[in-house]
């Protein structure tokens, strides 16, 4: 016998319009076989969640890395620049709203910029700069192609974030400023080259966000700078939530300015996202800064977690969102009501939607006021997801777990049973 689990009023811890396409390869419905749903071993306390590993969303991401490894290794240069087109003028996304386009060019790009992280690493600039001046080869044949062009600048950008880590520009050695400032400025020359509008593309106007920094007065674009991204690809969650991220007072923008443009936003893309609009460009804020619930309206902020959820009722959702909600905002440090009210989202959300765990969503989740950690293998990030999920539920649900009881998810939702 079970029975439905209640909602809990907060942690029992201390606080402190575009359809998505299945790419050619990825099995459809994976999850949809009793056979491909292993469970996550019961844990103490116990924890009893379907593992969905890999995921739709991941697997269709390593698809289009791999398709754009392949094509760089094979010098099929052409046939790169015409696939990278025709996802992002087509809108291509991933089952999770990850735009095609540019993980066929992270996949491109990647070999060069390993090496490049790997001088980057034993602190050679020449050798960085040495390793990038080959891939412009490339595109000194065809100087005119966005696709080839944009490949190019997201490789010095990913440098240019190699030099920095975790650090702001303004901290790092001489050394390493020049090496990253260096980087960027090449970016910036070829962002200049390509108007987003005149291709009708999403990745020059989302790397024109990227780039922001280089210019001498970025808080009066960035606003104008995301609207346009946002414009031309408004199913990408992405798009809001660096909008978010780069209006906070550490970067470009004001607590005020943040608020105001988080309404704006979703006013201009109600249609695609309706009220989640608004909650999705305070996420990427909060997932650097909590201290951006200073200004966040957060009835309005629930009522858009309620919505992406109605619109995107999928499993990857499910999860992105529960990972932010058990991360993120027991982090707050407000009233007691607001705090509450915010961390009712994560009984909610695991309660209604929640059915099975996507270990790398909860594993890639930003958590802020940390350092990204070190990159980590593939089975290590599955280990890692698969503990802070189970950890973060455990904590949430202390009170029947402590009694003696377990929590057993089901395609029919969260269910609270006796011991066995």
């Amino acid at each position: 016998m079970s029975e439905r689990l209640p909602g809990m009023s907060r942690f029992s811890f201390s606080r402190g319009a575009l359809r998505p396409v299945q790419p050619s390869g990825v099995p459809a419905g994976r999850l949809s076989r009793a056979e491909d749903r292993t469970a996550v071993p019961p844990l103490r306390p116990r924890v009893e969640i379907p593992l969905c590993d890999p995921a739709p969303e991941q697997e269709a991401r390593d698809t289009f890395r791999a398709r754009g490894r392949f094509l760089a290794r094979q010098d099929a240069w052409d046939e790169l620049a015409r696939e990278i087109r025709a996802a992002d003028t087509g809108r291509v996304m991933t089952p999770g709203l990850t735009p095609a386009a540019s993980l066929l060019a992270e996949g491109a790009r990647a070999d060069v910029v390993g090496a490049a992280s790997n001088a980057v690493a034993r602190g050679e600039p020449a050798t960085a700069r040495a390793v990038l001046a080959a891939l412009e080869v490339v595109l000194e044949e065809t100087p005119d192609c966005p696709a080839l062009a944009y490949v190019v600048a997201r490789a010095h950008v990913d440098t240019a974030q190699a030099w920095r880590g975790a650090s702001l520009p303004g901290q790092l050695a001489p050394q390493r400023r020049d090496a990253h400032d260096w980087h960027m400025c090449a970016a910036t020359a070829l962002v200049d080259r390509f108007d987003p509008f005149e291709h009708d593309s999403p990745l020059w106007a989302g790397v024109r966000c990227d780039v922001l920094e280089t210019d001498p007065r970025p808080s009066q674009r960035v606003a104008d700078d995301y609207e346009d991204y946002i414009e031309l690809s408004p199913g990408n969650p992405d798009a809001l939530m660096g909008l978010g991220r780069d209006l906070l007072p550490s970067r470009f923008g004001t607590w005020e300015v943040l608020d105001s443009h988080a309404r704006r936003v979703s006013g201009l893309c109600r249609d695609v996202w309706g009220v989640a609009g608004y909650a999705l460009v305070y996420i990427g804020a909060l997932e650097r800064d909590i201290r951006a619930l200073m200004r966040m309206d957060i009835e309005l902020f629930v009522e858009g977690l309620h919505e992406l959820l109605a619109r995107h009722p999928d499993q990857h959702m499910a999860n992105r969102l529960a990972a932010f909600a058990g991360l993120t905002i027991v982090r707050a440090d407000m009233a007691r009501g607001d705090f509450d009210r915010l961390s009712d989202c994560f009984g909610w959300i695991v309660q209604d939607h929640l059915r099975e765990l996507h270990p790398m969503v909860w594993a890639e989740a930003p958590i802020p006021g940390t350092a990204t950690p070190a990159e980590l293998n593939e089975a290590d990030q599955i280990k890692r997801g698969k503990a802070r999920a189970i950890t973060t539920l455990a904590q949430y649900y202390a009170a029947p777990l402590e009694a003696g009881r377990r929590l057993v998810f089901t395609e029919d939702g969260l269910r609270i049973r006796k011991a066995e």
